[in-house]
């Protein structure tokens, strides 16, 4: 049973001068299940992407418990990047790259000696042992295998797989 919550409280965002939030409010607790609709344009997609940390609101405010839990975001849209492998996307996409280079950033500074650094470091590698950084390449080629996608793959650029293997992706 999942045992994190989510917490949106007066919510406010602006794109120019057309208001796509005003004052939302939202709880989600463990074991919840929230549907989003509405027309186009009225600013489901930037609700998203504020909770899951990827803009951030004109008021408002975002909560997660624990603090360090995750909110995934899946674009309408392919996000390729030129030259990026399957699994650079999906550690990137997963949050994964960001949790490594912090992890290697508090090590350098652990090293150095920095104050605060052991406490940083031990809170940059719970997260990336959390999302599952060791093992991410055994998991997404368990996961590539279920979805059609071939295992052997995850070295191919995201430009080189088909429409439907990309949605699949």
């Amino acid at each position: 049973m999942p045992s994190g919550s989510l917490t949106v409280s007066n919510l406010s965002k602006s794109h120019g001068p057309v208001v796509m939030l005003d004052r939302v409010s939202l709880t989600v607790g463990p074991g919840d299940r929230v549907g989003i609709v509405g027309p186009n344009g009225v600013g489901k997609s930037t609700l998203l992407r504020i909770i899951a940390g990827l803009d951030e609101p004109d008021g408002g405010s975002v909560q997660r418990r624990p603090p360090e839990a995750t909110v995934g975001y899946l674009p309408q849209e392919a996000d390729i990047r030129a030259g990026e492998t399957l699994l650079e996307a999906l550690a990137r996409r997963t949050g994964v790259t960001a949790a490594d280079a912090a992890l290697q950033a508090s090590a350098t500074a652990l090293a150095e000696g920095a104050p605060g650094a052991d406490e940083r470091y031990a809170a940059d590698l719970e997260r990336y042992l959390s999302l599952g950084g060791p093992d991410l390449h055994a998991r997404a080629a368990e996961v590539c295998e279920d979805l059609g996608l071939p295992a052997s793959r995850l070295d191919v650029e995201l430009a080189a797989l088909s429409g439907g293997q990309l949605a699949r992706a």
